[in-house]
């Protein structure tokens, strides 16, 4: 299986990002584009985005799939809050099109934050409208959003199984889902079981570890994840994709410590698949 790695973990490497990437064991890697966040126009933006694909190529590390604008705290309350967003999404949608990536990962909208749900099926409807309204640009760009499951307890569409529901209603092959592993255990469901539930409505992945509590970003076995049955469950089910991890290091280790454990995760992810 391909294995990749998201490329903001390489962010203090700056311009040698995706080369420190390369020379770590990745053929592969997710970039984030909040282009809502950096007050660029959309030919900036979309110039940026040209500019990291440049950059990859140089490395030899292919582009598997682009991170969408989340914004945290969210602002998503009102519809002019909403159109804004999906403003951004289009240009970011449009940036990953130039860059000739299909894969597009988002979170939901949360017009009542991360803490609270008031209303269910307000909840449902404004995200169904919301991604139903978008949905038409990505197939026209020939791109597949992936929608995640999250870890936040109070949100009804976090759980996968929830995550899995909201994308068999909006039914189109342009709308499937990113498994986040690490989400999946702050919500108490096995990384393994998750697969098995989802199938092939998994596009993407975002694979990293926790203790069960909080989304901390861990490598794999440095918290509760059964792994080999992680992979066992992948291989059942036929997944085609990246073996992408979305891991973080402490911001206080140097760079080339940095690079040192970075350089350890394939290492990892070999003996994942080695004895599944």
């Amino acid at each position: 299986m391909r294995i990749g790695i998201s490329d903001c973990v390489f962010v203090r490497f700056g311009d040698e990002r995706f080369q420190k990437i390369k020379k770590c064991g990745f053929s592969h890697a997710h970039i984030a584009m909040n282009g809502e966040l950096n007050g660029k126009s959309e030919q900036e933006y979309i110039q940026q985005a040209l500019h990291t694909k440049a950059l990859a190529d140089a490395a030899g590390v292919s582009i598997e799939q682009v991170h969408g604008p989340w914004i945290c705290p969210p602002r998503d309350r009102t519809p002019e809050e909403r159109a804004i967003r999906a403003e951004h999404m289009r240009r970011s949608l449009r940036a990953t099109a130039a860059i000739g990536c299909q894969n597009w990962v988002i979170h939901p909208v949360m017009p009542f934050g991360t803490s609270a749900e008031p209303d269910r099926d307000a909840f449902w409807q404004i995200n169904f409208d919301f991604f139903r309204a978008l949905l038409p640009l990505a197939k026209e760009l020939g791109i597949v959003i992936c929608f995640e499951n999250m870890p936040f307890p109070a949100l009804s569409i976090a759980p996968p199984e929830e995550t899995l529901r909201f994308v068999r209603e909006m039914n189109d092959e342009h709308f499937q889902m990113c498994l986040d592993t690490g989400h999946c255990l702050t919500r108490g469901v096995e990384p393994a079981d998750a697969v098995r539930l989802c199938g092939d409505a998994i596009r993407t992945l975002h694979i990293h570890d926790n203790s069960g509590f909080r989304d901390e970003h861990r490598f794999p076995f440095f918290g509760k994840a059964n792994w080999k049955a992680f992979y066992r469950a992948l291989c059942d089910i036929g997944f085609d994709g990246v073996f992408s991890l979305e891991v973080k290091l402490p911001s206080e280790l140097s760079r080339k410590a940095s690079e040192l454990l970075l350089s350890t995760l394939p290492t990892l992810i070999d003996e994942i698949m080695r004895e599944a």
